[in-house]
This record gives structure tokens, sequence and C-alpha cells, in this order.
């Protein structure tokens, strides 16, 4: 049924694309005038705005030791193709269809969809689909110049800088939600954010064996801000989850965290994050939780250069006791290995020191580079898992007006004593209209 409908949806989307013509979005004023008084149809839907995004991607990984007998290697592509209706009485509705084909040599792994699951090749979380990604109903209204904005469907949400809930942007089929949000502006530079969550589509694709996760969880955020000088969050986030294989990692998350930069001048700032959560276990989860996050950033920032040394620390006292982040990508490198917080044997939880540099390559406009250098221990026990180097450097054609990036990735990771070397790199290129 998801696939029909997400068809139904692409060959809409696609039919209005070579109907319209470019420029994409299209007004009544640039069509000839009708003799009627009353707008069709047609024409109030050619108001509407459309969305297209085509990427594609090589990604290569390779892992040491068993069970991996060679080197994984994904080429896809993706395209999404969306569709905001015009306001009517401040409601829009909006839809969006995702596919994500092999285009060219292929052989990687998708562990829980099992067609594409080869135990001996590392994974690529790249999965063939074809599914409708986004679609919702939105009302929003203005009261005292305060936005008050209500969206009810599928839909991509994320939380802060997306450690506890995202939509994993870097995969080709991105994590959604069915769900209901309510945004609203406050006075005195304060907002707030609820959302109930009723589904979880992951980023393994929706025919997984872990792809659809049914539950009953709320997320709320209440931020304050002060333009170039700070941000402040306490949120929470409740996970309730409805089958089975998922109860383990239902928790009640509760956190405050501020976050810059601090600006000083044009050229000038201070990059600083300070983060606390506390995570206990909720609702079906059968084991007792008592964790604790923490995330410190702190270093200088100068005309767009940002350098800071980082310390992220996820708890885990035993394999059931320990933090768990299961609606968001990974972090803490981009090989991947810690898509989840580490257990191995007596030995669990995560404590992660870096180092970042990132910004505008001189000489080169258009193109951001980034290097991280990660040394990850353990937290009981503290035993050395290992280090990882990651760099990234990204393009953007002013020409094309900032619409076409070419980039790429690279994630180096020197076993210690979890996991085995690892190497995983990228090439990209991706178009927006």
């Amino acid at each position: 049924m998801k696939l029909k409908w997400a068809s139904r949806i692409v060959a809409l989307s696609l039919g209005a694309i070579f109907c319209s013509g470019v420029p994409l979005q299209v007004t009544a004023q640039d069509q000839p005038q009708e003799e009627s008084h009353s707008p069709s149809v047609w024409s109030t839907l050619r108001e509407g705005k459309l969305s297209v995004n085509v990427r594609y991607r090589f990604e290569g990984f390779e892992r040491d030791g068993p069970p991996f007998t060679a080197t994984s290697y994904a080429s896809t592509v993706r395209l999404s193709v969306g569709y905001e209706t015009p306001s009517f009485h401040g409601f829009t509705v909006f839809a969006q269809g995702e596919g994500v084909t092999v285009l060219g040599p292929a052989d990687y792994s998708v562990p829980l969809r099992p067609p594409q699951n080869h135990p001996n090749l590392p994974a690529i979380l790249e999965p063939k689909s074809l599914e409708m990604n986004q679609g919702y109903v939105k009302w929003t209204h203005s009261v005292a110049n305060k936005k008050l904005t209500l969206i009810g469907g599928r839909q991509e949400l994320t939380l802060n800088d997306g450690r506890f809930l995202n939509i994993s942007n870097w995969r080709q089929v991105h994590g959604t939600f069915d769900a209901v949000r309510f945004d609203t502006d406050l006075p005195l530079n304060f907002s707030f954010t609820y959302a109930f969550i009723n589904r979880f589509y992951r980023e393994d694709g929706y025919d997984a064996t872990d792809g659809e996760q049914p539950m009953h969880s709320h997320l709320w955020n209440l931020a304050w801000s002060k333009p170039d000088k700070i941000k402040i969050a306490l949120y929470g986030l409740l996970l309730d989850f409805h089958a089975p294989a998922q109860f383990s990692t239902s928790s009640q998350t509760y956190g405050v965290r501020a976050s810059g930069p601090f600006q000083f001048n044009k050229d000038w700032s201070l990059i600083y994050t300070a983060e606390y959560a506390k995570q206990k276990d909720f609702g079906s989860n059968p084991n007792r939780v008592d964790a604790n996050y923490y995330l410190g950033e702190l270093g200088p920032g100068w005309r767009g250069l940002g350098v800071k040394a980082g310390y992220a620390f996820l708890s885990g006292r035993s394999a059931t006791d320990l933090l768990t982040t299961p609606l968001a990508p990974p972090f803490n490198g981009w090989t991947d290995l810690f898509i989840t917080n580490p257990v191995k044997g007596k030995v669990s939880g995560l404590e992660a020191r870096y180092l970042s540099a990132s910004g505008p390559v001189r000489f080169l406009g258009g193109t951001l580079s980034t290097v991280i250098f990660y040394d990850y221990h353990s937290d009981n026990l503290h035993i050395h898992y290992g280090r990882e180097l990651d760099s990234a450097m990204s393009y953007k054609f002013k020409r094309f007006h900032n619409r076409w990036e070419i980039g790429w990735r690279f994630g180096r990771y020197w076993a210690d004593q979890l996991f085995t070397n690892a190497l995983r790199t990228s090439v990209y290129t991706s178009f927006t209209m």
C-alpha cells in the first residue's frame, strides 16, 4: 500500500514538473488572464511550490577481520519530489515522494533488510526504496506578531543538535515520523515545540525488519535565545515503543543545553556548547536505566573558520543500563561504528574526546572543509576503544545559485580494544530545485 501511494505521489509531482516547466514555482501572474472571475483549481494549484532534489553518491566501506571478507561499495541515486499547496485560510498540504535506486556497480549489506543482507560485507544503509517520505497538513496563524504552527502527518523532526532525535539527512533514505507537532513563538524571545509521535520510519527502509516502529512518544522543547550570544533549551523526550523488539529502548530523557556562538565582532566569536541530560527507563522497558549524558565544546571562531575541543559522554554501567538514542543517526565518527552506545562483555558506555576544525578554504570560494580527530574510551572499566580521523570537503557552484554541490567524505578508524580497523569514504553530487 505504501509503495502504491508513493508511486502516485512521485508520478503526480513529476507530471507537474513537466507541465509547468522552468522555473518550478509559477504564479498566476505568469499565465494568460482568463475571463472567468473565479480561478480554476488548476490555476490555484500552479501557485504552489514544487521542490526537487537529486543526489548521487558512491560510497565504499572496508573493515578488517571476520566476518568481513570483502569491501562494500554502493552506487546509489536519490530522487525526492515535493509539492506544497497554496495557503487557504492558513492551511497548506505538503507531499514528498522519495526513491532510491542502485545506479552502476554495487555490492554491500543492509543487515535488517533481508533482500540486501550480506553478513560478509560491511553495512552501508542505502536500501532500494520507493515511498512517501512526507505527507502532512499544516496550519499557520499569527497572534500579536507571534507565529503558531500545527502540523499533522508524516514529517521530518529534529531535536536541537539531533543527538536524541533526527532525520539522518546524510543517508539516502531519510528517517521520518508519523506525528502531530505544535510550534509557537512566545514573548521575550522564547519559543516552544511539542510533538506526539505515533511511528518512526528508519533509514534502512520501511521494509526492513525494524523499518516501521510503532510508539506513543512525546517530545517537548522550550528555547530562549539572544541573537549572536546564546541559545538555551530545556527539553524532554519520552519514548514508549509498542513492538517487543524495541521495548528495551523505551526511555524518558530530560535535558538542558546552552550553545553559541558568542559573537564579539564581525570577525571573532566564541564557539561553545554545554549540555546535560538524564535518561531513565519508561513505558514498556523491562530494564532499570539510570544514565547520564554530557557534552562540552569550546573554541574560537574567526571569519567563518571554527576550531574547537569537545567532550561527549554516554553513560553505560552494563548491557541494559546505558544511554540509548534509537531515534537518531550515528554521532561520534563518520565510519558509523558507534551507531549505538557500545557494549562488549562487561565493558560499556562511550567517552569521546575530539578536536575539530571547519570553515571555508582560502582561494576556493564556495568550498568548505572539515577535519575531526576522535579518541574513544568506555565508561565502565575505562578501556581504550580506538581512534578515528574524519575529513570532508564540499563545493557549491555559485553560477547555479548554490543549488549544485559536489563533495567528498572520509573516515578512518584505528582499533584498540573495540571493533577492527575500518575505512569509509564517499564522493557525491547533489542538485536542488
